[in-house]
């Protein structure tokens, strides 16, 4: 019989020297963190072709449309009823107007983006990814918010600023050019209000949904059925209800802003329309954070 054959070594492991060296790159403070999150957000906006940059190009069509009205009416009407003083307003008169179109790319951004990015997280277990790291809830909700009042601000800021600067060019004296000139702030403050309440409510509605279908169902029904339907019924019974409505809401305080009136129309009072914008817009931030 032959001998058995010896047992092998085991073969003991072998630890490799991988070069370990410290991180020596640049240290984020956990406050900054947020900024990461708006970027993401805004670059996840802009990366395919369905979600934001059809309705940038429909902003730019409605502000080179209106554009081209103030310059027509400016050399048709404003140049043949100036000497009467009734030229700026036919400048100022085609801008608050303008915010019945905006506010349709708008809402097709939160329809892409705004109601559906919360909830989309939720769904698709994003949270586990973010919250693994030393990143606040508020730092979530920041970069979100941040993030979606940019991409309001390219329709209800940029656009509108455009035109008043424009009209500003169009006048032909110092004194027009000065009181063209005060379009400016109310510019501001009809964007800054109305991208404020778009931005929130929206991602407030995705916030609360479980998924991105009921979330999108949900804000699709409040704007274009329930805000609709108590903005009807403002105009039946009580006109600052109207402004329940936020294109109503926003079409009422330019065209009060601006001196403006649409025949056969009456448009909510300029304090119901800030109200409007501003309450369901801190509703909106509350529900969020």
């Amino acid at each position: 019989m032959t001998a058995p054959a010896p047992p092998r070594p085991r073969a003991q492991g072998v630890i490799h020297d991988l070069g370990y060296a410290r991180y020596a790159g640049e240290r984020r403070p956990p406050s900054t963190l947020w900024h990461v999150i708006m970027r993401q957000h805004l670059a996840y906006a802009w990366k395919t072709r369905w979600r934001l940059k059809p309705w940038i190009v429909g902003a730019l069509v409605i502000t080179v449309g209106v554009g081209v009205v103030l310059y027509v009416s400016k050399n048709s009407i404003v140049g043949m009823l100036s000497q009467r003083g009734v030229g700026p307003t036919w400048l100022t008169a085609a801008i608050p107007y303008a915010y019945q179109w905006y506010r349709i790319p708008a809402f097709m951004i939160t329809m892409t983006i705004g109601a559906a990015i919360i909830a989309r997280d939720r769904e698709t277990g994003a949270f586990t990814f973010y919250f693994s790291r030393p990143v606040r809830p508020l730092d979530y909700v920041l970069g979100k918010l941040t993030g979606q009042l940019v991409l309001l601000a390219t329709i209800f800021l940029a656009g509108p600023i455009l035109l008043a600067l424009f009209s500003v060019g169009l006048t032909e004296t110092t004194s027009d050019a000065l009181t063209q000139l005060k379009t400016l702030p109310k510019v501001l403050a009809i964007g800054t209000l109305g991208t404020f309440a778009y931005a929130t409510l929206p991602l407030a509605f995705s916030a609360m949904a479980p998924r991105r279908a009921i979330a999108l169902a949900v804000w699709a029904g409040y704007y274009i059925m329930v805000a609709k339907i108590i903005a009807e019924l403002g105009a039946l019974l009580w006109l600052p209800l109207k402004a329940f409505d936020l294109g109503s809401a926003m079409e009422a305080m330019a065209m009060r802003l601006f001196d403006v009136s649409l025949p056969g129309e009456e448009h909510a009072p300029l304090w119901a329309a800030i109200g409007s914008l501003l309450v369901q817009g801190a509703a909106a931030t509350a529900a969020i954070v």
